[in-house]
């Protein structure tokens, strides 16, 4: 109800509400009101009034505070890393690379950022990191490796909705050292070939003559040998690579399947390997056993020592046949897929040695031309 009253000499209208709140106690509100007329009065009693049928009170509740969204919890690197070997590196990567990852992730990035969230694993991490490898001496090239390997983790990262992009300001890969390859000559593979015992000289002729890879001269079985024959003895044919073996895993040679030839000298070697079983390995150790992940590298490095070579690895013998492939005039293109290289930069590096050859051989011919061209006036 609405009640008049004076107060200083002035009229004042009072608002006096009763009602019974919802948990059954007695409410009373007592108020001036807010304005002067009667009928203002009256509309500020009614929404007073609507108020309580509303809200059981003559107040409308305030408003709650919005509620505060948590800030999302990044996954920590670790956690991240842990489900990229657990799915990433096992479906996508060959085994020797997996290896390869995982000696990275283990010894630099786990104990570097495991704890920190993947977000802030980001650009100026990456940097920093490859400014404290610099200052260690790493080359270009392991450092390069170390950077790849952690923008393969980022990109899981960005496949799985663990990041929602790509860090910007990654470093850039660095360009590599031009490589030297070591190329022995005619005589210094037979050299090699002569100080080796039987099971050395097989394993490493695969190389010298069919220019395979470690691990495809591990995974070489007798049903990916044909030999052509005539008169009895070997004397060409082809070899099919079709896997490799690298810590005892078989799997795709590193640029797929392929098929080369078999030089002659290499028949000659491989023309006993035709009894046994097709599926028995061609290259075998001492002990009649296929050759462990390291045992093709121990071994040329004791020959080569015996033979006075220091300082070549196992992949001299690879080098040197594609090298004589191109020597022979093999078009580079045939050479690119006799190698198995992915890409055909790759042999038209040894094109660029081969180039040197006969830059060397040029500057030979003329360094004799006086000579010759003296020999035959005075004859």
């Amino acid at each position: 109800m609405i009640r008049k009253t004076e107060r200083r000499g002035q009229r004042v209208l009072v608002i006096d509400i009763r009602w019974r709140k919802p948990d059954g106690s007695k409410g009373r509100y007592r108020r001036d009101a807010q304005v002067q007329t009667m009928a203002a009065a009256a509309a500020e009693e009614r929404r007073l009034i609507g108020n309580i049928a509303q809200h059981g009170d003559v107040h409308e509740p305030k408003p709650a505070a919005p509620k505060e969204e948590p800030e999302p919890v990044s996954t920590a690197f670790g956690e991240v890393v842990a489900r990229y070997r657990a799915s990433f590196m096992v479906t996508d990567l060959k085994v020797t690379s997996r290896r390869g990852y995982a000696s990275v992730l283990t010894s630099l990035l786990l104990p570097k950022f495991k704890d920190r969230p993947i977000t802030k694993v980001d650009g100026e991490s990456a940097a920093k990191l490859d400014l404290e490898l610099t200052k260690h001496g790493l080359a270009k090239s392991t450092r390069n490796n170390i950077q790849i390997v952690l923008r393969s983790v980022l990109r899981f990262a960005v496949e799985r909705k663990y990041l929602d992009a790509m860090p910007s300001g990654l470093p850039r890969l660095k360009q590599p050292e031009p490589t030297i390859l070591e190329i022995p000559t005619d005589e210094q593979v037979t050299t090699i070939l002569g100080v080796a015992c039987p099971t050395q000289r097989l394993a490493f002729s695969l190389m010298a003559y069919a220019g395979l890879r470690p691990n495809e001269v591990r995974a070489l079985l007798r049903r990916d040998v044909v030999l052509r024959r005539e008169d009895g003895e070997p004397v060409g044919g082809f070899l099919s690579i079709r896997e490799g073996l690298s810590y005892g895993e078989v799997h795709t040679p590193k640029t797929g399947q392929r098929e080369v030839p078999i030089a002659r000298p290499l028949a000659q070697v491989l023309g006993p390997v035709e009894k046994g079983s097709r599926d028995g390995h061609v290259a075998r150790s001492r002990r009649g056993k296929p050759w462990g992940q390291y045992g093709l590298e121990q071994a040329f490095e004791r020959v080569r020592n015996r033979a006075g070579f220091a300082g070549w690895s196992v992949y001299s013998l690879r080098h040197y046949a594609i090298t004589s492939w191109l020597r022979k005039g093999i078009p580079v293109h045939v050479v690119q897929k006799m190698a198995g290289h992915r890409n055909l930069a790759t042999t038209q590096h040894y094109v660029h040695f081969l180039k040197a050859d006969l830059e060397d051989a040029a500057r030979r011919l003329d360094s004799g031309r006086g000579d010759v061209a003296g020999g035959v006036t005075a004859g």
